[in-house]
């Protein structure tokens, strides 16, 4: 009976699988349940894995540390104190390409030429002490360029522009500008000549007293021309052309023909005065004292 029983044991041993090792269980279940892959897990495993940090490390990276933190401090103090020096450079270049000037010198006498295309022009005789002329634009696409010489030009744009002329000096200024209107007061000064040889809707001008005869030559047509002058100064209009109306103070002439002309109540040839010629075309002509 044990035998058979002993018998019995030893085949059932036999049949039994061969046994395997723990290596190879571990490598089954890396099999089945890998965890899933993550660029966080992996980084931190293989930083786990890579065992302590060498000696000195920590303070390379405090010095890294350290250096970025002074690195963008320093960028924030630029900001602040100096990031505006680009903004501060194109406005000074803005400021340059709308206004524009010559130097006064000891210049007794200047030619003008007034160039360009710009919605109105405002002429003045207030110009800076140490300025011969001063030049201003504004608006969209302004520019105001000064070039000296004989005449000295004007090359203006944009929506508006002011020309300003040293007071103490005697002007021959040419209005060769496309604008639509010109005004001003130049009484300040001595203008010698005015001549408008660009066609405009209206000139609006002041003079004062001339110191001789100091002649206004129309040479584009006009829309309006007014010329106020001191009282007691002579003017005298000669229309080569043709005008729909001339008006010397509380006189009025309406289809004025070529070859017509008109003076100021007790005009003088000889004494200083205005002569306004006209060989083109004007709409209407003033002449008011005041």
């Amino acid at each position: 009976m044990r035998a058979a029983r002993a018998v019995s044991v030893l085949r059932m041993s036999a049949e039994l699988p061969p046994p395997r090792d723990a290596a190879g269980r571990r490598d089954a279940a890396t099999a089945v349940d890998t965890p899933p892959s993550s660029p966080s897990f992996d980084s931190v495993v293989a930083s786990s894995a890579s065992g302590p940090a060498p000696a000195g490390r920590g303070k390379v990276v405090g010095w890294v540390v350290g250096i970025a933190i002074a690195v963008v401090l320093g960028i924030g103090a630029y900001a602040v104190l100096g990031g505006g020096s680009d903004d501060d450079a194109a406005g000074d270049d803005a400021d340059a390409a709308t206004n524009a000037s010559i130097a006064r010198g000891d210049a007794t006498s200047a030619q003008l030429r007034i160039e360009g295309s710009v919605g109105a022009v405002q002429l003045s005789a207030d110009a800076p002490a140490d300025k011969l002329l001063a030049l201003g634009a504004t608006g969209a696409d302004a520019a105001a360029q000064a070039t000296e010489g004989s005449p000295a030009v004007a090359t203006l744009s944009g929506e508006s522009s002011t020309v300003q002329v040293a007071p103490d000096a005697q002007w021959s200024v040419v209005l060769d500008v496309q604008t639509d209107t010109v005004s001003g007061d130049l009484s300040a000064a001595d203008v010698a000549e005015l001549r408008v040889v660009a066609g405009t809707r209206s000139v609006d001008v002041h003079l004062g007293e001339p110191t001789g005869t100091s002649v206004i030559n129309l040479e584009a047509g006009l829309g309006s021309f007014l010329l106020t002058v001191p009282d007691g100064v002579g003017v005298k209009v000669v229309v080569q052309g043709g005008a729909g109306q001339v008006m010397i103070d509380d006189v009025t002439e309406n289809s004025v023909t070529s070859g017509s002309t008109f003076t100021t109540e007790g005009f003088v040839e000889a004494d200083p005065h205005y002569v306004v010629e006209v060989p083109s075309g004007v709409g209407t002509l003033m002449v008011h004292h005041g």
